[in-house]
């Protein structure tokens, strides 16, 4: 199945940010589209926590990029355990990602990170991971967009729930 990711927002690190795992345009009359929208109460708890050394990341410029790489890989895997738990059956042909170069220059810390977590851990084939521009009318841009402006929550069934404690998990030293 190919999907495509893209992000909607200043910095991972700012209330609303969202993430989207979206199924690309035209497959289906009704794709899959799922996002995670960043709360001011868990940016909160993964700020303290990470200022408290708990993580594994540093505070330098770079441990602080490596930190919202992660973060971004996390939220992806969380998305795409939802579609599998809920759809399986569309995974049996294995997984194209096409991803938005919001993170550029980071291409190979997302590509390994990415393998970890849909191959390893929830044991996808990842057959095709590509980084482009994507256009403005993908359903991935699109719906990121409108998740990250959604501030009385009127998507709810496109938004899946991920607390700090499930980020923690793969955060820890």
């Amino acid at each position: 199945m190919e999907f495509e990711v893209d992000v909607s927002g200043e910095d991972l690190f700012s209330k609303d940010y969202s993430i989207v795992v979206a199924q690309r345009n035209g497959l289906t009359s009704e794709p899959y589209i799922f996002g995670y929208k960043f709360t001011e109460k868990v940016l909160r708890a993964l700020r303290d926590r990470h200022l408290q050394g708990i993580y594994r990341y540093g505070f330098s410029q770079g441990q602080r990029a490596n930190f919202k790489i992660r973060l971004y890989c996390i939220t992806i895997y969380y998305i795409v355990q939802k579609i599998q738990k809920d759809h399986p059956k569309i995974f049996e042909s294995g997984v194209y990602l096409t991803l938005c170069k919001d993170f550029e220059g980071r291409e190979n810390d997302i590509r390994s990170n990415l393998k970890y977590f849909l191959r390893d851990t929830l044991k996808l084939e990842i057959k095709k991971m590509h980084f482009i521009r994507l256009d403005k009318g993908s359903n991935a841009d699109r719906y990121a967009y409108l998740m990250r402006k959604d501030k009385k929550n009127l998507m709810k069934e496109n938004y899946i729930k991920i607390t700090s404690d499930d980020f923690e998990i793969f955060l820890r030293k």
